[in-house]
């Protein structure tokens, strides 16, 4: 009897250097601008506060809310970034648009703007959802019904048995309706909504 012999287990693919360099590029990037532009980082960290809560807060792999306050949040923060980068672009007067009032409740108002669509629009879809899908029913309960008018009582019987079904259907002439085709039931319980 030969033995056969055993394969060396494979080591693990070595990590690239570019996946070790890119955290490290990204540091380098970020400081870069914090200090090339500290007047916009200083804005935009003010004016992109309630993002980075959502961002924090929202649990869910794909980060809906996060998206959805973001894009809100940042075209109420993109007026004073246009009014910080025509105007004189300094520190100075990046803080005197954040103590502005007026500033940030356009910044926190689009925000909460965004919170709101958030939690409104995923129960109107679903409403919308569950009209379309009531409507596809009772048409599909109307062609069943002009069906049976048309077939007979005989369509909604389930075969008894499967081989009984395929010699009926070797034994009927090619234009001869199909002798046992499983029930066609008409439903009368509404479907629950899709969630």
């Amino acid at each position: 009897m030969a033995v056969s012999p055993r394969k060396a287990p494979k080591a693990a693919p070595a990590k690239s250097k570019g996946s070790t360099m890119q955290p490290l590029l990204w540091v380098l990037l970020l400081s870069i601008v914090m200090f090339a532009f500290p007047e916009s980082i200083i804005l935009l960290f003010i004016g992109l506060l309630p993002t980075l809560v959502a961002f924090i807060i929202d649990k869910s792999s794909k980060k809906y809310s996060t998206f959805c306050v973001g894009a809100m949040n940042i075209t109420g923060v993109f007026p004073s970034l246009l009014e910080l980068w025509a105007g004189q672009n300094t520190i100075g007067h990046a803080i005197q648009i954040i103590t502005n009032v007026f500033d940030l409740i356009v910044m926190y108002a689009a925000a909460s703007f965004g919170w709101l669509l958030y939690i409104a629009i995923p129960p109107v879809v679903n409403a919308l959802l569950a009209v379309v899908a009531q409507h596809r029913i009772t048409q599909l309960r109307s062609r069943q019904r002009e069906l049976i008018g048309e077939w007979g009582e005989d369509i909604t019987s389930r075969p008894r048995n499967t081989e009984m079904l395929a010699k009926g259907r070797q034994n009927a002439p090619p234009s001869a309706p199909p002798a046992d085709e499983p029930e066609l039931d008409i439903i009368n319980a509404t479907p629950p909504a899709p969630s």
